[in-house]
């Protein structure tokens, strides 16, 4: 009966908010964000081709209106450049490309410059972060699982707050603007973000998910679950990898997205990957003009 007791008293110490934490503000994100820069410490850089369905299914759409006798330009190559610690790049090889063919690529490309590791908590972002919480109510406390220790991080705004990619990207299709709260689950032993839920002014509420892969220096997203309370939002997007030169990179990336006003299904190919390679004098070109 004592055990059970002292047991209990334990888990219940867990729960209660510590004044300890509170006073690190955002200690715990942070290193979530200096794990994450562990992550294949090799690899400094990547080129791939990308591939997906999508591009012919818009080029079709956007030539449909073409008189017979006009021939359509080729579907353009997507490429796709990733440097660590710098700007990546996704872009058409072809050099000269017809307005709507550019505005289609441009829109392909917000989807593709994503990147695993930088989706949550972007490293640039830190001192954005610290601002943004500034005249916030921020609580930390403990919850101990079976196998883990979490630290639960819930961040309070005074008055709904905008937060500008702070906290995760924009092609996470998580709201940016007006947010009430944020609570983060954090994973001791990884220093991995598990869960992210949001309150809105609105009153939206989103859940998401996060399961990872090992790899070499820590762990890397391999699918991420957003949900709604009601069920009315339900999308999930999800990885498969390969290992190319002993890293472990994207094969793949299939985005599911089940909301109200929106059904939506895009599946992405990786190939031809050409790792720690000379930046090329084109692609050093378009980072300098981005």
């Amino acid at each position: 009966m004592f055990r059970s007791s002292l047991i209990t008293l334990f888990l219940l110490t867990l729960i209660i908010p510590s004044p300890l934490f509170a006073s690190d503000n955002l200690a715990s994100l942070e290193a979530v964000v200096a794990a994450n820069q562990k992550v294949q410490p090799g690899l400094n850089n990547y080129l791939a081709t990308v591939e997906t369905s999508r591009i012919e299914e818009m080029m079709t759409n956007l030539t449909s209106g073409m008189p017979a006798d006009v021939k359509p330009p080729p579907p353009p190559i997507i490429t796709k450049f990733w440097q660590r610690n710098g700007k990546s790049l996704v872009y058409a090889r072809q050099t000269q490309l017809a307005p709507y063919v550019a505005k289609m690529v441009k829109q392909i490309s917000a989807n593709l410059a994503i990147e695993l590791n930088e989706m949550l908590l972007p490293a640039t972002q830190a001192e954005q972060r610290r601002a943004l919480v500034k005249g916030a109510s921020i609580k930390m406390s403990e919850v101990a699982l079976t196998d883990s220790l979490m630290h639960r991080l819930e961040i309070s705004f005074k008055e709904p707050t905008d937060l500008n990619e702070a906290f995760y990207v924009s092609g996470i299709r998580l709201p940016q603007k007006q947010i009430k709260s944020l609570t983060f689950d954090i994973d001791v032993k990884t220093n991995t973000v598990r869960e992210l839920a949001l309150v809105a002014d609105n009153g939206l509420q989103l859940t998401m998910e996060i399961r990872y892969l090992e790899v070499a220096g820590g762990h890397i997203p391999e699918r991420f679950q957003i949900t709604s309370p009601d069920g009315k939002v339900d999308d999930s997007f999800e990885v498969k990898f390969i290992e190319v030169d002993n890293f472990l990179l994207p094969a793949s990336m299939l985005r599911v997205i089940r909301r109200p006003e929106l059904q939506e299904k895009l599946e992405v190919f990786f190939k031809d990957y050409q790792v720690n390679m000379p930046i090329p004098e084109d692609i050093q070109t378009q980072l300098k003009n981005q």
